[in-house]
């Protein structure tokens, strides 16, 4: 079997299994949500990738709360494959009472997600943090109207893992291996191991594989977004920052080849901006340690979203905000606790419109 055989199989089980109590409708406007993944959560040992990113993190959680946002939590915010339960809930109290307020008020205003490395939750049942037990689910969807309760469109979400080999259909064995094998290899070689998360050649598989699920489940009358996690990678309207630079250059390389042609005044101008794009996008491939012929993931269809994570080595993080009719890419960084929106996008006209 394929891996795109694979993930298809794995999507598909969930989609088909959804409950009615996993569907949500919203109206386009008023729906305010925050979606955060892959954190990671340690012991605040030196194998805990969160500890750097705890402050940027329980910035945005305060900056969401004040504005009434409600919280998704897609997947992988404890590591279970290193970690036992408890010691990472004690480590990091303070932060998951900070999550916990998302459900005094609206239980729907937390939604925990469980992924591959934290798939424990998923044997539990639920999990308590903060004194409040939250159900732990697999898959959520949302489904988006207008004020006339005409149908726009839904968003289905999965941490992302589903269908890899593994991570879903071997996850215990790898939880085990990890846990007691790799972990301790680990620390004295500090060799990482390879995965979507780690491998930029992997990540661009797995990525374009749920891009095509969440293509071929668009079929003219249904209109299906995919947001997940998994990869760490983050990726807005089915473009990542090196596809959305590619993409830029290439209409700029364009512009310059009319510019020569028809003599225009301004053609310098134009070389000098498609060769910053040009530096800017090997630098950023040169950051990521891609291959020349790896080109950043760039599909045509807006119907695929990642929210990045919340355990980059720089401290900061990413995620995804729906809110006013609109979604976004933002970031916030470790040293200023402001968010910052990298894309955004009208979902009715920008999003569902071009489905």
């Amino acid at each position: 079997m394929s891996n795109q055989e694979s993930i298809n199989r794995g999507l598909d089980r969930a989609y088909n299994e959804l409950k009615p109590e996993d569907t949500i409708k919203c109206d386009i406007e008023s729906v305010r949500i925050v979606i955060f993944s892959d954190h990671h959560r340690g012991v605040r040992d030196g194998a805990d990738d969160f500890q750097r990113c705890e402050g940027a993190y329980c910035a945005a959680l305060g900056y969401y709360l004040e504005r009434g946002y409600n919280l998704i939590v897609l997947g992988d915010a404890e590591e279970l494959w290193e970690c036992r339960p408890a010691p990472v809930i004690r480590a990091y109290e303070n932060t998951l009472k900070l999550e916990a307020e998302f459900y005094k008020n609206r239980e729907d205003r937390y939604c925990r997600i469980y992924g591959n490395h934290d798939d424990y939750w998923r044997d539990t049942g639920s999990i308590n943090i903060g004194g409040e037990q939250i159900t732990a689910r697999d898959k959520l969807m949302i489904s988006l109207h207008d004020k006339n309760n005409k149908s726009i469109g839904d968003i289905f979400f999965v941490h992302g893992h589903q269908g890899t080999f593994e991570s879903d259909r071997f996850g215990k064995i790898s939880r085990f291996f990890v846990r007691n094998l790799w972990r301790p290899f680990q620390r004295i070689t500090h060799i990482k191991v390879t995965t979507p998360a780690k491998d930029a050649e992997l990540r661009g598989e797995h990525d374009t594989a749920m891009y095509n699920w969440a293509l071929n489940k668009n079929n003219g009358q249904k209109k299906l977004l995919l947001i997940a996690g998994h990869t760490h990678l983050p990726v807005f309207a089915s473009k990542d920052h090196i596809g959305k630079i590619s993409d830029e250059l290439k209409s700029l390389q364009q512009q310059l080849d009319n510019a020569r042609t028809s003599g225009d005044p301004h053609v310098d101008g134009i070389a000098e901006q498609t060769a910053e794009k040009r530096a800017e996008l090997e630098y950023r491939k040169a950051q990521k340690n891609m291959k020349e012929d790896q080109k950043g993931i760039f599909m045509e269809k807006p119907c695929y979203f990642n929210s990045g994570c919340c355990s980059f080595s720089d401290g900061d993080i990413t995620g995804l905000e729906i809110a006013d009719g609109k979604i976004k890419l933002v970031k916030w960084p470790k040293d200023n606790p402001r968010v910052e929106v990298l894309e955004d996008a009208d979902l009715r006209s920008d999003i569902f419109g071009s489905l």
